[in-house]
Parts: C-alpha cells; structure tokens; sequence
C-alpha cells in the first residue's frame, strides 16, 4: 500500500492539503483516511514486584495469591495510614526501607508492602531491592506487563510527589492554574551533559567502506576492547515546545523537537471523537501531546516531519471557513516528556487481518490499526500485546517487515503490525491468538524500546559490518535491521540458532536475499538438534563459533553487533562478545 494523499476539503470529502502553506516544509509525510477508528488508551496493566518471575520461591502455607487476595478484603489496614492517600516524598519513601516498615514507588505510587513481603512469589530478598525507592526502573526490567495496582491496590500510600508529569503551557492554551510549567527535567538533563558523548550527524560521522570482504578473524588475541568509532550516545534535548496554525480549511499541530533526525516513523496519532494523542519519540524520550477540540475535525490526519526537528500533524475542519478562537482543552497527560523506558504501556484495539503460517509452530500476523490512527514502531522497538478481556496476560513483540523482498511496495505508515509469534500449545497469550478469527480484535501497545536512532545509524550506515546473533524468534528485530543495512551497502553476518531445519522462520527467503546480495549478506544456520545429513553448524552459541566467524573489533573495519534471544541466550552471547574484546557501546542486546 503507498501512502495517501489526502485531497481538497469538499463537503463530502477530507482535505489534507497544507494548512498554511508559507509555515510547511516537509520532507516526509503519513496519513490516514477513514471511519472513526474504537481505540482503548485504558492506563496498563503492570507488574507485581521486583523480582523475577521465572525465579520463583517457594511460599510458606498459607502465602498463595488467593490468600493475598484474602487479606486484600479481610478489612486489615494494608496502608498504615488508616486507609488515607498522602503525597510522599522521597526522602519520605527512604526511611520505609526495611523488613517490617517497607514502601516503595512504583510508576509515581507509592505503597507499603510490608505485608506483602511473605507472599511475593520471587522472594523477600527481590521485593527488598526496591526497598525505600522508586523502584519502577527495577520493575520494568523484569516483568512490568504484570497487573501491579491491582495486586497491591489496597496498599496504596499515596503519590510520590516529584514523580508528577510535567506540563507545557503554550502562550494561547490557558491551562489550570494548577499545571504551572516546570523545567526541573531540563536541569536533570543539564546536569548529566557533561558526562554524555554527544553522536555526530550522519552527514559528518565516519562511514566505513564496506569493499573489504568478511574475513576470518586474526588469530592474535585482543588484550584490551577496540574503542568504537562512533560515540552512540546523544547529547540531551530541552523539552518540546508547540504551537497551533489554522487556515479556513485545516488547523495545524506544531511540535518543535529540536531533534534534526525525528521522521513521521517517530510520530504516533491516536484520535478519538473530539480528542487527540500524539506521542513523539525523541532519542530516549517520549512527549505527549493530549488535547480536546473545542470544534470538530475531520477524520484523518497526516504527519510531517522537517529537518529542523518540527514536526507537523495537520487535520481537516468539519466546518470550514470559520476561524478557530482557541484550539481547545488540555488531558491527563499533556505536555509529558519523560524516558520511553517509563512510559505505562498504552493500548490501541485494532483487528487480526491474516495469519500465515512460517513454520509448524510459528505464524506471521497480520493487524490492521484503527482507520484514524498512525501506530507507526520505530525500528528495533516493540509493543505488547493482549486480548480484549485478557488484559492481564501481555506479551512484547518486536514487529518485523512485510517481507523480505526489497522490491515489494512500501506500505502506508503506521498501518499495519505485523507480528511474528511462536505457538506454545500450554502459554498463557499464544493459543488465544493462533485461535483468533479474522477481523477479531487485539490490543496493540504503543511502541517501547532502548534501540534508539543513533543505534540504528550506527548499525545500518556507520558500521563496516553488522554482525547479528539470533536464536528463534529472536529473528524478529534482525529482519528490519538487515534490509536497512542492505539498502546503505553494509555488509551482514547473520548468525541464526534453531533446534532443527523445520524452525528457520523464512528459510528459502533468506536465501534468495543472500544470493541477491551475495557480496554484502552472510547467513550461517546453526541448529541444536539437527536431522541426520545436516552438514551446517550444530551445537548452541560458544566463544570457539564466534571466534570462527565472528571478525577481531576493529577501528578501520568498525562492527556494530546486535543479539536477541531466550535470555539465557542474549546474556551468554552478549557476555562473549565483551570477553572478545567488543566494546559495550557497539553491542547491543535486545530483551527478550
């Protein structure tokens, strides 16, 4: 599907034409066209603890989920404050931080988990690492998909005050007296600039030629790491600001990033009636735009995205040739500029379109988003997935590409997800989505993810060589990262894990690609279980494989090496790789 352009506002038809002409400037654009889309933006449904899930202890009687619920409407004050919410400060939080008086913040909460200690299923002594602190970076490591707040919601203290979201108030948008401007996120930023490497534009970083051919290692071993080329790091950003233009026909949405690399693909749009979100992920950062019209807009929408980092959501008036006085009222939410990693997970209710079959047990998944929204996923990000009525049994995935064909035409952004998932015939999320009719809803998250731009511009134009290990599913971030590779003529090691020939997802498409680009592509297959006559790599992942094809680090011929996996997988790889003398910045590791 090509994108659409949207035509000249008729009574009968959407317009999506610049709004003010002298203040656009595009370079690439995405749009939408259609009925009214039904979007869920319920708050997520998050974790329990700290602790890992899969390290589970064993409980004392009487300490089972079913007696914490027990307990939860027992009537017993949880709380310790006689059941009233308080606002907590956190040198407040820091003096709860021991067996028998023990809070901790989770997602700008706060609550006391002292009774909870004895049923926490991953042990008292990972519940105890997030003793007196904001323990959300903790958590969202592990499993922040589990329903916490329901779990602990007859814990709840209070509110950890500086954990507030902080708000933009644009000159012409009066907000509430209440939400006052506050620029304590750009001193943090500030304060940390100094010790950040700042990343040189594409334009001006260093580029290896991709001529020299792989070669075989050097058998000289490596005494200390090959400092990277490329610093990956950016430099901080202050905080977005945005404004509003209007002609007769067109209202437009300014946000101004400052961010020189931001593309339509870092845009979400989610509309709703009268009300719009629009995410921008900017480096690590995410900000939020949340508004009510005060007047009704037409469906559809088109992103726009310039090189000095202004981004431009343009839409229709219902009623044209009227001027707008004021745009409208401020949501929950507006104005937000916070890490990505501590977004809550947002979800939008879209529909299974098609399911192919790629193996005997893994399926590719097509889903269609919403007709008024733009779900686009930033490359190397994921989302999470659940059922309508299921919403505390969530899965990440990594999107992968239509196709491996890189002639295949381009889809409209931000329309589709496609979805490669692996069947477990007893998991918890899989059969229910193998079992799904077409035009069944599933809810899709908005993207999350660490694999920010200037790793992809690290990984698909800077490098000499992306080097990518891979164990099943863990195939699914590689795909993207490999066609863009190729269209910039890097060259790529592609190192697949199955158990056998019958789990290589996209086995014959692989191939083809390989021959296509048989001077840049390397795929090497390595199965665990392999049938008899296999004459390709066997075993599991181990320093004397990567030693055979992995290349000696290198400051002429720099790698950048990308691992995805079970976890024990990803960490084994990773731990390897390091131990070789790969420096950490040009290693990355996706979380399975």
């Amino acid at each position: 599907m090509s994108g659409s352009r949207l035509s000249p506002a008729t009574p009968s038809s959407l317009t999506m034409t610049s709004a003010t002409t002298n203040m656009l400037s595009p370079t690439t654009t995405a749009s939408t066209l259609a009925p009214p889309l039904t979007t869920s933006l319920s708050a997520p449904t998050s974790g329990s603890a700290t602790g890992n899930p899969r390290n589970k202890v064993a409980l004392r009687p009487g300490r089972s989920l079913m007696d914490w619920v027990r307990l939860g409407h027992s009537g017993v004050d949880l709380t310790g404050t006689g059941g009233k919410v308080v606002d907590v400060t956190p040198q407040q939080l820091a003096k709860h931080n021991k067996r028998g008086d023990l809070w901790m913040s989770l997602r700008g909460k706060v609550y006391n988990v002292t009774a909870y200690l004895e049923f926490h299923p991953g042990g008292e002594d990972e519940l105890m690492r997030g003793a007196g602190i904001d323990a959300t970076t903790l958590f969202n490591e592990v499993h922040k998909w589990v329903n916490f707040e329901t779990m602990l919601q007859k814990c709840l203290v209070g509110r950890l005050v500086e954990a507030r979201p902080f708000f933009h108030k644009p000159s012409f948008l009066p907000l509430p007296k209440a939400l006052k401007p506050n620029n304590n996120n750009n001193k943090k930023s500030d304060s940390s600039a100094s010790k950040t490497l700042v990343v040189p534009s594409p334009s001006r970083a260093p580029v290896a030629s991709p001529e020299t051919s792989i070669s075989a290692p050097s058998p000289d071993p490596v005494s200390t790491p090959v400092t990277s080329p490329w610093p990956l790091a950016p430099a901080p950003l202050p905080t977005p600001k945005y404004d509003w233009f209007q002609n007769d026909t067109h209202l437009t949405l300014a946000i101004y990033t400052r961010w020189s690399e931001v593309t339509p693909g870092h845009v979400v749009v989610v509309r709703k009636a009268m009300d719009i979100k629009v995410v921008c992920y900017i480096q690590d950062m995410t900000y939020t735009l949340h508004l009510t019209f005060n007047k009704p807009v037409r469906e559809g929408s088109e992103v726009r995205a310039g090189k000095a980092g202004k981004v431009e959501v343009v839409l229709g008036k219902l009623q044209t040739g009227q001027r707008w006085s004021s745009l409208g009222k401020t949501l929950e939410g507006h104005g937000q500029y916070i890490k990505t990693r501590d977004r809550e997970p947002e979800y939008v209710r879209c529909r299974m379109k098609k399911k192919e079959n790629l193996t005997h047990d893994t399926r590719l998944m097509l889903v269609e988003v919403p007709s008024d929204t733009l779900l686009p996923v930033p490359m190397g990000y994921h989302v999470y997935i659940r059922l309508p009525g299921k919403e505390n049994v969530t899965r990440p995935y990594t999107p992968v590409a239509p196709g491996l064909k890189q002639e295949e035409e381009k889809e409209e952004l931000g329309r589709w997800v496609h979805l490669l998932v692996k069947i477990y015939p007893d998991g918890a999320l899989t059969p229910g989505l193998d079992e799904l009719e077409m035009e069944s809803e599933v809810e899709v998250s908005l993207p999350e993810g660490t694999f920010t731009q200037d790793k992809v511009t690290a990984a698909t134009t800077i490098t000499h060589t992306l080097v990518l290990l891979a164990a099943g599913t863990g195939i699914t971030p590689m795909i993207r990262l490999t066609l863009a590779a190729l269209d910039n003529k890097r060259k790529v090691l592609f190192i697949l894990f199955n158990k056998t020939e019958e789990d290589i997802p996209w086995r014959k498409e692989l191939s083809t690609l390989m021959e296509q680009h048989s001077s840049l592509l390397t795929v090497i297959h390595v199965l665990s279980q392999p049938a008899e006559g296999w004459s390709g790599e066997t075993g599991r992942v181990r320093e004397e494989l990567l030693e055979k094809y992995v290349p000696r680090p290198s400051s002429q011929q720099p790698l950048y090496l990308c691992v995805c996996g079970p976890t024990p997988f990803t960490k084994l790889t990773h731990s390897l790789l390091l131990e070789a003398g790969h420096s950490e910045v040009a290693c990355h590791a996706f979380q399975s």
